[in-house]
């Protein structure tokens, strides 16, 4: 079964200014041809039809794993397209020559073990240290501690940064709107946090997200009081890159609302 494409024209938010590789200069120093759109962005875009179609159902119990393969650019015009592939919804994202951005699958997922979730908050609990941005390290192999929990991040989603993540996506879901009391958080917002979660960590100059895999348990909401703990579970290096992936788990009270693997290429290889 083959849903709907959905079309819109990729733009960079200016909020995510902190990531250098969204800039046209830098990203030419990397041998891209303009500034970069963020991941998380195009990830948003790739959930826009399919929360019109299916409702605010679909971000709760939902497993998902968005892989991005090559970059979309400002201005780019982005196609998605949903095909149903047994019990999974298999989303693409191509540019206006047809070029494959990234892909989304996304499953209904009613449970789930907590056992990663909850070793991570243990671990935060046991560090009890306090996060302070200027501290952070900036990033490097060697800055890398594997297991080593960051600071708990106390988040409570407001509703101005919610609506300035739905104005940037262009998107009406009528679930996340300003008007709405109990409005959504958009999954745009929810990735970008485990952007930031990252940036919590490290001072990163350039650096480019390629994938999450992860489970929505329950829908967040603007205003509620979320207990953020993250901690780095792998590096490694390839093809010159050097890649880190981040466990983040996100709490309301006692309640796992949210949890995934986040990797991200920290040192880019440049091209001469």
């Amino acid at each position: 079964m083959t849903h709907p494409v959905f079309s819109i024209e990729a733009l960079n938010d200016a909020t995510e200014s902190e990531n250098r590789m969204h800039s046209d200069d830098v990203a030419a120093r990397y041998g891209f041809s303009g500034a970069l759109v963020s991941g998380v962005n195009v990830f948003g875009y790739m959930t826009q039809p399919l929360v019109a179609e299916f409702g605010e159902a679909f971000l709760s119990h939902r497993g998902f794993e968005v892989r991005f393969l090559l970059p979309a650019y400002e201005g780019d015009r982005v196609s998605i397209e949903t095909r149903q592939n047994n019990q999974q919804l298999a989303t693409t994202a191509h540019n206006q020559e047809g070029v494959l951005l990234a892909t989304l699958d996304t499953w209904q997922q009613e449970t789930s073990s907590e056992q990663s979730a909850l070793h991570t908050r243990r671990l935060a609990d046991e560090h009890e240290s306090h996060y302070n941005e200027g501290a952070r390290p900036l990033i490097s192999w060697e800055a890398i501690e594997i297991d080593c929990s960051a600071p708990t991040w106390h988040w409570q989603p407001t509703r101005e940064e919610n609506t300035l993540h739905v104005n940037a996506q262009r998107d009406t879901a009528d679930c996340y709107a300003d008007a709405n009391p109990r409005a959504l958080i958009h999954p745009y917002y929810l990735l970008d946090t485990c952007n930031k979660a990252l940036m919590r960590l490290y001072v990163l100059p350039a650096w480019i997200h390629v994938g999450t895999r992860g489970t929505i348990h329950n829908a967040l909401h603007v205003g509620d009081a979320v207990r953020v703990d993250c901690r780095p579970i792998d590096k490694w290096e390839r093809k010159g890159h050097q890649f880190i992936r981040l466990t983040i788990a996100m709490f309301v009270g006692d309640t796992l609302a949210f949890e995934a693997e986040h990797t991200a290429i920290f040192r880019i290889a440049e091209k001469h």
